[in-house]
């Protein structure tokens, strides 16, 4: 045992053990590395950020233009129906005295009696002038009412509203002006009523709005 012992000592002693350590990086090759690990980081940081402000960000919902100026036309009740049509943002271009514009909205009526409103008009007219106005007169006609707008004489859209209605006048009082023109209170405020409708309709009309968005792109508003 002892000779083993001497022998493994021997040997220790010739060929000494030495530990390999590794050498460390040379300076430019970790500075590399650093600088490519703070770019990736900030990579990541942009690209989180540009999500973030792409979520953050609202769509803005499209919203209906004004539509193009147009000259007013009316046959009936002129300034009341203007003043409503011209209410409505829509048409706030709108005027009675636009020289020159193509786009022409034009108001126009016709009233004229029914088969039974004008036996019974004939019938009533003749007792009220025996009677010297003690029956009255009473007529039952139709009142159509059309909002037509025009592009260089072509019409583009148009919308019609009727109305049927009774009505009784005094012999003595018949054709004078009532303030109504001729339609009484409930035709008045019928008619204005088609007035604020129509106005609706107009700003909402696919074939306004396609005449709008041609006009727009080649006279971009405020260019």
């Amino acid at each position: 045992m002892m000779r083993i012992h001497r022998i493994v000592l021997a040997l220790s002693l010739a060929f000494p053990m030495s530990v390999v350590a590794s050498d460390p990086p040379e300076p430019e090759v970790a500075e590399a590395v650093e600088a490519s690990e703070a770019e990736e980081a900030m990579v990541g940081d942009v690209a989180a950020d540009t999500a973030s402000d792409a979520e953050a960000v609202p769509v803005a919902a499209p919203q209906a233009g004004r539509l193009p100026a147009m000259t007013y036309f009316s046959s009936i009740a002129s300034d009341k129906v203007f003043d409503i049509l011209k209410r409505h943002p829509a048409l706030s271009g709108i005027d009675k005295e636009l020289a020159g514009s193509p786009l022409t909205l034009v108001v126009t009526h016709t009233l004229r009696p029914t088969a039974g409103g004008q036996a019974a008009g004939f019938l009533t007219a003749v007792l009220a002038g025996s009677t010297l106005g003690l029956i009255p007169m009473v007529s039952n006609e139709m009142l159509v009412l059309r909002y037509e707008v025009m592009l260089n004489g072509k019409t583009v859209t148009s919308y019609s509203f009727e109305r049927t209605a009774t009505r009784a006048m005094n012999l003595w009082s018949a054709g004078r002006d009532d303030g109504y023109e001729g339609l009484g209170k409930a035709g008045m405020e019928w008619v204005e009523s088609t007035a604020t409708e129509v106005s609706a309709k107009l700003a909402g009309d696919p074939a306004l709005d396609a005449v709008r968005r041609e006009i727009e792109y080649y006279f971009p508003p405020g260019a």
